[in-house]
């Protein structure tokens, strides 16, 4: 079988990596459009420890534990210069993403997969789909493109709220929420440590905030300066670092009826993206590469009939992971109307966002779960 991968990231690269353990003599290529060295972000969280793990994708990696991960078992929140600390009930871990996806390119080049770099693909005659067999479209949040089939057109909705990727020197050994009242706004960070010296520092704020304080003039290095005041307690007077080319903005979450169409399939934030405040994004591109590895393992003779079983079993999975995102999101654009709560209060508030939907994570565990059952062929 010959199988085209847009996009070198967690989702590709892991659907790649199993699904060629599984079929060695399958010709697999993956194109990515940005160069060998490029990869955005800082740290991100994952779920449990490597390598027992099935949806931590640093599992499926050998060389693990020179990654440099971070071990998180605890959750403080700050608000009104106090802080609550509670227990997270799991194991998190904090992981370089830049490494991260560098040592699943590595797993898949020795597994004979080759990567292009500097490929980009934004119509349909660059997707090749009457040269492959299947083609795995797992290049990120995407709107723009211009191959997406009228099947695969997504629903684009834009966050009330601005925010920025930070990263920082400053190390948070705790999952942090903290809530800064400002005369200009409330500004909100989410950080957590990912390497022995290195912490993620996602700031949010509203619209109004972004204009009154001055964000959307300022340059990189004063916006820098400015949220580094914001927090300075915090992060004890250490510096904010952006990550390169990227700017506030407004979170998009991406979404679709439905995952494929013809022998084209979308994996990943391509499918369903989802919103910062509930860390499951790395997780849901694993699960779901996993589940489409069963399904064309599973019907390798027939791809419709594979992507179809794709469809069924993910789609749920990932309407659910939507739902959660999304009222998290909103909790998020709403803050401003629980700042008069004690800090007990707003870390119960916070706690209960999400209350009224089924749980999310027993359901990524079932359907991981079943994805690797297996069986011989």
């Amino acid at each position: 079988m010959n199988i085209l991968v847009i996009g070198a990231g967690p989702a590709g690269l892991m659907f790649s990596s199993q699904i060629k353990k599984l079929n060695p003599d399958w010709n697999i290529n993956i194109i990515e459009k940005n160069n060998q060295d490029e990869s955005v972000g800082w740290g991100v969280v994952l779920p449990g420890r490597a390598p027992h793990h099935p949806a931590n994708p640093l599992s499926y990696l050998s060389n693990h534990e020179t990654l440099d991960a971070q071990y998180i078992e605890e959750f403080k929140l700050t608000h009104h210069n106090d802080s609550a600390l509670t227990k997270t009930g799991v194991t998190l871990c904090g992981a370089e993403r830049k490494s991260m996806v560098h040592e699943l390119r590595q797993l898949c080049i020795g597994l004979g997969i080759s990567i292009e770099y500097e490929k980009p693909a934004s119509e349909l005659v660059d997707l090749q789909c009457n040269k492959y067999d299947l083609v795995v479209v797992s290049n990120g949040i995407n709107h723009t493109s211009t191959y997406y089939k009228e099947a695969l057109k997504p629903k684009v909705e834009f966050g009330k709220n601005r925010y920025m990727w930070y990263g920082t020197t400053k190390k948070f050994d705790e999952m942090n929420l903290i809530f800064k009242a400002k005369a200009k706004g409330i500004f909100v960070a989410h950080c957590y440590k990912y390497s022995s010296n290195m912490s993620t520092f996602v700031v949010e704020c509203s619209e109004e905030t972004y204009i009154n304080s001055g964000l959307d003039e300022m340059s990189t290095q004063d916006a820098e300066a400015f949220i580094a005041s914001v927090f300075k307690e915090e992060l004890d007077g250490q510096t904010v670092i952006s990550p390169k080319g990227l700017k506030w903005r407004n979170f998009m979450t991406l979404s679709h009826e439905q995952a494929y169409s013809d022998n084209i399939v979308l994996l990943g934030d391509a499918l369903q993206s989802g919103h910062f405040s509930i860390g499951h994004g790395t997780t849901m591109a694993v699960v779901g590469a996993q589940i489409l590895v069963k399904s064309v393992y599973d019907h390798s003779d027939n791809i419709a009939t594979a992507l179809e079983d794709f469809n069924q079993n993910v789609m749920p999975v990932m309407q659910l992971f939507d739902q959660h995102a999304s009222t998290s999101r909103l909790w998020f654009e709403s803050v401003e109307d629980r700042m008069h709560l004690s800090t007990p209060e707003l870390a119960q508030s916070f706690a209960t966002r999400r209350n009224q939907l089924p749980p999310l994570p027993p359901a990524l565990g079932q359907a991981l779960e079943k994805a690797l059952a297996r069986g011989e062929k």
